[in-house]
């Protein structure tokens, strides 16, 4: 299957790169606070640039890992949707490989492949999060199409891919509630595509700023 590339709709150019095995333990105040996974066919690049973009846009430290295989994760039986849960492990183990980490890191697995949980309450999950294990699992299948079901262009996909790595570390590391505005990040339930684009990324990192 061919996989499209995802693009990043901020002028960045930078590529991190977090597997720095020669370096010394971090201690926690010099800790990465998020790193993101690829896997599946997810673009190691891509991410980088999404990485150093998030970095910018919060103030936290957020690097990008080298593409970790998924190690044989199946599909529910007659379908295309993967258990969101069995993702959860990859975080740990990417992050035993790592040097720039603390107990409270926090991964992202990014992938490909379209992900339910395995309770299969809803049709499918944009995203699903384990803060026991520190790692959530955010799937693009559905962010790389129009609602016609045409593909979107890369500067779409990659501003949605962008909001909602961003509503994983708002909610995850920086406290943020849910919320009923459908410009927010945060806005709850997600329905579709439609509500998604409909999300401000500039909007919502001003309206979660911390009062001064």
């Amino acid at each position: 299957m061919h996989r499209r590339h995802l693009l990043l709709a901020f002028p960045v150019c930078f590529t991190a790169h977090a597997q720095n095995l020669d370096l010394p333990q971090a201690s926690p105040a010099d800790a990465v606070n998020v790193y993101i996974i690829p896997t599946d066919g997810v673009s190691v690049d891509a991410v980088g640039e999404i990485a150093r973009a998030l970095s910018k846009a919060t103030g936290l430290w957020i690097k990008a890992t080298m593409w970790a295989p998924s190690d044989g994760i199946e599909p529910f039986a007659g379908t295309n949707q993967y258990p969101a849960e069995d993702y959860f492990p990859l975080g740990a183990r990417v992050g035993r490989m790592l040097r720039e980490v603390s107990p409270r890191t926090y991964y992202i697995v990014l992938t490909d492949h379209d992900i339910n949980s395995k309770s299969r309450n809803f049709r499918f999950q944009y995203s699903s999060h384990s803060p026991m294990a520190n790692t959530s699992v955010l799937s693009i299948a559905r962010l790389l199409y129009t609602n016609n079901g045409t593909p979107a262009s890369n500067e779409v996909v990659g501003a949605r891919v962008a909001k909602m790595l961003l509503r994983i570390v708002g909610e995850m590391r920086m406290g943020w509630k849910r919320s009923s505005d459908p410009a927010d990040l945060m806005y709850a339930p997600i329905m579709s595509i439609d509500d998604v684009d409909r999300m401000d990324l500039a909007y919502s990192l001003h309206t979660h700023q911390p009062a001064r």
